[in-house]
């Protein structure tokens, strides 16, 4: 007998163990773009997925860490968290539980503990046209609205010339509007970035905890049904490799706490998921800058496209502060404007940036970057020595896979240059005043 379908949600952790609940259709914003939805698979797997990242977003949203003070003095950062997610495939998924929670308990450094009921059915209807017919051939990529996302649509449609469908998640209406700017600034430079589908995702529940690391489990799971939307079995992404390693800034700093949104043991575990729902075991997700540094990929960029990247946003808190009015959007010392200035820099654009001021809890965020450069400099100091690496950035040994012998001379070339960055004169020059 079938079970009755329910939107209810219940989770809890060890830090908060009393069960609560909302309803996943009323609290939960989760609109996929009509040009991917009606095209996904009859079984609604993917669909499925989707519903799977968003709810996770809303209950990492809404289960407390500890403390910051209480991390700082030793306590774990880890939660042990238990929820129910409803579906419309529970049997299928409840076959790959381990599947969704070992790339939840990466990004997040928690424990997931997930137990999968019958949703509902996903409102969809199939198009009445092919892909071809209203021409959305070609290839999908990840675009958040940043600098490395910008350079990176960018560089393939100069240097390749394949047509392109941005795909972007907002959460809410700045960063929607934001992203809109920007993918506008560059379709009207170049008409083979032939569409955007923006997802949205907006939890309507207290959003207690800030620290939302499954936001890259939602980025992620977007461009794979985009992908599977548009008939392609890869997705693209662009961000520099510094970026998607993401190393510690400092000591204190360990697992979840230095975001793996985009790190390439996160996209192992996301093209493993896809690859199950599509059946297509050659399904790739490729981060295409991964062997570049920022400045490299702006060096890429041919000037007549700096209104695109001058308008790219790339802070910490450039789609969430609470600043009224036509504040920019630019802190510009958290560790995305430092790099983001850097990468300008080194790259020899001046572009100007403006900025709003910076939040207390990011200002100590040039230091502890600087310290990072100084540690990698150590690091490198005689060739790329893997002890020191482990030493210096002990959290790179959860992935070994990403520095196996023949992945380390392009890290090598990539820190290498990465560091030698920061001593151009225009960089100097840039940071002579903090």
């Amino acid at each position: 007998m079938p079970r009755e379908a329910t939107t209810r949600v219940t989770y809890s952790s060890d830090l908060e163990p009393e069960l609560r609940a909302f309803d996943q259709d009323t609290e939960i914003l989760k609109v996929i773009p009509e040009l991917i939805v009606d095209y996904l698979d009859e079984d609604h797997l993917a669909a499925d997925l989707w519903t799977i990242a968003a709810t996770a977003f809303a209950v990492d949203r809404n289960l407390r860490r500890p403390a910051l003070n209480s991390w700082r003095k030793g306590q774990e950062w880890h939660r042990t968290i238990s929820t129910t997610f409803p579906v419309r495939n529970p049997a299928w998924w409840a076959q790959r539980t381990a599947d969704v929670e070992a790339p939840l308990n990466w990004l997040t450094a928690d424990t997931w503990h997930i137990e999968f009921t019958q949703g509902g059915p996903v409102p969809n209807q199939a198009s009445l046209f092919s892909n071809a017919e209203l021409h959305l051939e070609g290839a999908t990529a990840l675009f958040s609205g940043g600098l490395d996302s910008v350079c990176g649509i960018i560089a393939d449609l100069e240097e390749e010339g394949d047509p392109l469908h941005a795909i972007s998640v907002s959460t809410n209406n700045r960063m929607e509007n934001q992203q809109k700017r920007v993918h506008d600034t560059l379709r009207n430079a170049d008409s083979r970035l032939r569409s955007w589908s923006p997802f949205r995702l907006q939890v309507r529940l207290s959003n207690r905890e800030s620290t939302a690391r499954s936001r890259g489990f939602v980025f992620l799971t977007a461009g794979v049904l985009s992908a599977i939307a548009r008939g392609t079995n890869s997705l693209r992404l662009y961000e520099n490799g510094p970026g998607a390693l993401n190393l510690a800034l400092s000591r204190g700093q360990v697992g979840a706490q230095a975001a793996k949104a985009v790190h390439p043991k996160t996209l192992r575990y996301m093209e493993h998921l896809a690859r199950a729902v599509t059946g297509d075991s050659e399904f790739q997700i490729e981060n295409r800058a991964f062997e570049r540094t920022k400045a490299e990929m702006v060096r890429r960029v041919p000037a007549h496209f700096d209104g695109a990247l001058a308008a790219s946003v790339s802070c910490d808190t450039g789609f969430s502060h609470h600043e009224g009015g036509d504040a920019p959007a630019h802190c510009g010392r958290c560790s995305s404007c430092v790099l983001r200035r850097q990468a300008l820099a080194a790259a020899g654009r001046n572009i100007p940036t403006s900025v709003r001021g910076v939040p207390r809890r990011k200002d100590d965020h040039p230091r502890l970057m600087a310290w990072q450069v100084a540690r990698l400099r150590h690091v490198l100091r005689d060739g790329f020595d893997w002890a020191r690496m482990v030493r210096e950035f002990p959290d790179i040994v959860c992935d070994p896979r990403s520095f196996l012998p023949e992945r380390r001379e392009v890290l090598l070339r990539v820190f290498t240059e990465y560091a030698s960055e920061w001593d151009l004169p225009a960089v100097i020059k840039e940071f002579a005043e903090e």
